[in-house]
């Protein structure tokens, strides 16, 4: 089984924090960020953009892009990071909504779904690259436990069929013992 790690804590003290480091976003002011065996913040700006094509980013608030339908938001990393065939990332597309529950809405526009359906949208994104790694930050902020509790299953699920890894930033109690195969606090 794959690993999920649940990163938990209150509000303000560093849990998303953690994940830009991971993504080499943020520059540690000490200690260092490995991922597999690259020391993030000391590779070159397009190394790290190809260690970045292995990870997944599901944002608290799904981050998808109002002015673009589902099915171009969740194209977006295959159209801009690799030269797939316009039939290629058709079928990509396909199959990852098809993961996430989400056949059927690729016309509509981010407006027209709900918290949960954009957090499944944002989730398809996240593994159309097949990465290894997703990071969720804050996965279930803004919805209700009933929806929360079916991204929850949503995620160990995704992660045991695509064999990824997951780093889960929360600060909900109950997401984080469904999740977690492994806590930090």
């Amino acid at each position: 089984p794959q690993d999920r790690l649940v990163i938990m804590g209150q509000s303000g003290v560093g849990k998303s924090t953690i994940l830009r480091l991971i993504l080499g976003i943020l520059p540690p002011t000490s200690g260092s960020v490995f991922f597999k065996q690259f020391e993030v913040s000391r590779l070159p700006r397009r190394k790290l953009q190809k260690i970045r094509t292995q990870i997944g980013m599901v944002y608290q608030y799904s981050a998808l892009l109002s002015s673009r339908n589902v099915h171009d938001n969740v194209a977006l990393p295959l159209e801009e990071l690799t030269d797939k065939t316009p039939d290629e990332i058709d079928h990509i597309v396909e199959e990852k909504l098809e993961l996430v529950g989400m056949t059927g809405v690729k016309n509509q526009m981010p407006s027209e779904l709900s918290g949960g359906m954009r957090k499944r949208v944002s989730l398809a994104r996240a593994l159309v690259m097949d990465p290894e790694l997703i990071l969720f930050d804050e996965p279930s902020a803004g919805l209700d436990p009933v929806i929360s509790s079916v991204i929850d299953e949503l995620i160990i699920s995704l992660s045991e069929q695509s064999k990824v890894t997951s780093v889960i930033v929360t600060h909900e109690m109950d997401s984080a013992f469904r999740i977690g195969t492994k806590m930090a606090m």
